[in-house]
Order: C-alpha cells, then sequence, then structure tokens
C-alpha cells in the first residue's frame, strides 16, 4: 500500500511542478493549434508514462517538453510541417513513377509491390497533410 501512496505522491508532485491537475491528465487536444497542441501531446504523453510507471520514457518526455517549450514557434513548426508535406508528395510522387514503370515490364509481384509502396507513401502523405492543419 504504501508503494501506492508514493507513485500516487510522485504523480501529483510531478503534476503540480508543470501545472497539470490530474483531472487534466488526458487532456483533449484537439482544439489547440500549432505548439500549444505539441505541448498538450507530450503533456499527455507524460501522464500516460507515470500511470504506467515508466520512469525513463516520463524523464525523456520532461526534457522533450522544455526543448520544446524552449525552441517551438507556430511559425518554425507550420514551415517544418509543410516540408515534411513537400517531401511526402515528392515520394507519392516517386512511387506513382515506380508502379508506372512496373507495370510496363508486367511482373505481377513487381506491380503489387510498388501497388503497397504507393499506399505507404499515400498514407505517410495524407498523415502529413493532418499534421499541417493542426
Amino acid at each position: 500500500m504504501s508503494a501506492l501512496i508514493k507513485s500516487l505522491t510522485a504523480a501529483a508532485a510531478a503534476c503540480a511542478l508543470f501545472g497539470v491537475l490530474p483531472a487534466q491528465a488526458a487532456t483533449d487536444c484537439s482544439a489547440q493549434r500549432g505548439c500549444a497542441a505539441k505541448f498538450c501531446e507530450i503533456e499527455n504523453d507524460i501522464s500516460a508514462a507515470q500511470a504506467q510507471n515508466n520512469t525513463r520514457r516520463e524523464a525523456g518526455l520532461r526534457k522533450a517538453l522544455a526543448e520544446a517549450k524552449a525552441h517551438c514557434t507556430d511559425s518554425r513548426l507550420q514551415s517544418q510541417r509543410e516540408a515534411d508535406v513537400r517531401e511526402k508528395q515528392s515520394k507519392v510522387s516517386e512511387r506513382e513513377q515506380d508502379l508506372k514503370e512496373a507495370r510496363a515490364k508486367g511482373k505481377q509481384d513487381k506491380i503489387d509491390k510498388a501497388q503497397r509502396k504507393l499506399e505507404e507513401a499515400q498514407s505517410e502523405y495524407n498523415a502529413a497533410l493532418v499534421e499541417l492543419n493542426r
């Protein structure tokens, strides 16, 4: 029982230190944008690490949060996300060309492989678009 009390005390102290109330542990970050959303998600990950008693992950996330708060600006984050979208779009174009070449060769196994890679690239592109709009 004392281990549980120690764990709860440590979690409460950490929450107080970082301005997170236990009721906010699983905050919905969907309404936030830019760096605020990034901070919110890291704070949620910290809460989850605390709940799982994963001190190494928690320490790493606290460091990530401190770095993010020190260096994150909405304009820089937006620029990074735009660059990621351009990179993913380029990859989709490359995979479309690979699929076109595989179809020209006519080998079904190569076509299937190229199709899977294209679908993966499209999925990554769509995820980057979602991030861009957050």
